[in-house]
């Protein structure tokens, strides 16, 4: 939950206009993995600039990636992200892991369409 915290504080923070700059390829789906390289959640963001912001915040855990992986996942949810007032689909590695990280967001972030299995 605290990490959720943080994770929601720094994306407001990336999106209230963190300039950055690419560092390799990237793309619109924000790709987190736990310690061991597997995938745990994915954010899909409208462009690679928004997500390289996002990126940026997260740490090393997190990396833009132009190939979705939401195929693999088996939970899914919509967020609203304000400001800017943009939708996020957010795909999570199970239904236990997607209630858990939306059941209380931070400031800024809201639930749109509560998890539901893929």
């Amino acid at each position: 939950m605290i990490r959720t915290s943080l994770f929601v504080l720094a994306t407001a923070a990336a999106l209230a206009g963190c300039a950055t700059q690419p560092e390799g390829p990237g793309g619109k789906h924000l790709v987190y993995r736990d310690a061991g390289g597997a995938i745990v959640r994915q954010f899909d963001y409208p462009s690679d600039d928004f997500c390289r912001r996002v990126e940026r915040m997260a740490g090393r855990t997190a990396r833009c990636q132009g190939d979705s992986v939401s195929a693999q996942m088996g939970a899914t949810a919509t967020l609203r992200y304000n400001p800017p007032g943009v939708l996020v689909n957010a795909h999570y590695q199970n239904m236990a892991r997607c209630q858990t990280e939306t059941h209380q967001l931070g400031a800024g972030v809201q639930l749109v369409n509560a998890c539901t299995t893929r």
